[in-house]
């Protein structure tokens, strides 16, 4: 693949096993106000900004929840959990990204989560310094799947996007990175590829060791 020059990465569900850290702070939340159902909206919200995510959880619970404070309570509750316990890494995340950088590619991070957890997150697993450029989604005026935040890592990293391939663990990542212009790779954490997403695919991956034998 000589043509690929750089390998732009989701956080959640990629590098980070934080949708599981993630599904627990909801849960906890949703007990404390007893509303049902919460696992079904949190994978609506996967891979949404936090004001689509408000968006999704108003359309479900009504026009008068209250998404920002229960965004506010479920994020103090995972900068806890962090502290006592730490993020888990998804399988050979870490190695990954040290293969890539001693094979060349530049790589570049696309997270809808906002830069402050990002960079928490990332420095406290130590895997902050592999990346060239970080986007975040406090960054972009659209959060995937709209293209933005794809073509912004490309644009900061002086690659065209035809030169660079996405990891994606969501249908709303896949979409953005192929609307970039990225050639898509997806490794499902919380949801398969459905019909829809498979003809957007270049590689379905199980975990991050198969990219070694692609890049």
């Amino acid at each position: 693949m000589t043509n690929i020059k750089a390998v732009v990465f989701d956080m959640d569900g990629v590098i980070l096993d934080s949708e599981a850290v993630y599904d627990i702070c909801w849960r906890i939340e949703a007990e404390k106000r007893n509303i049902s159902n919460i696992d079904y909206v949190h994978r609506l919200c996967l891979g949404k900004s936090k004001k689509d995510s408000i968006s999704i959880m108003k359309n479900f619970y009504g026009e008068n929840f209250d998404g920002d404070s229960f965004w506010a309570a479920t994020d103090s509750y995972c900068e806890q959990l962090e502290k006592e316990k730490g993020v888990p890494l998804k399988p050979y995340s870490e190695e990954i990204l040290v293969y890539l950088k001693q094979r060349g590619y530049a790589l570049a991070l696309a997270s809808s989560t906002y830069r402050a957890t990002v960079e928490r997150q990332l420095s406290r697993s130590n895997l902050l310094r592999y990346f060239n450029q970080v986007v975040c989604g406090d960054e972009v005026k659209s959060a995937k799947p709209d293209p933005a935040i794809y073509i912004t890592a490309c644009n900061k990293l002086n690659i065209s996007p035809f030169e660079c391939v996405a990891v994606e663990d969501s249908p709303n990542g896949i979409k953005s990175a192929y609307n970039a212009g990225l050639k898509c790779i997806m490794i499902p954490d919380r949801i398969p590829p459905s019909d829809e997403e498979k003809p957007l695919l270049w590689k379905l991956c199980s975990n991050l060791s198969e990219l070694m034998n692609i890049l």
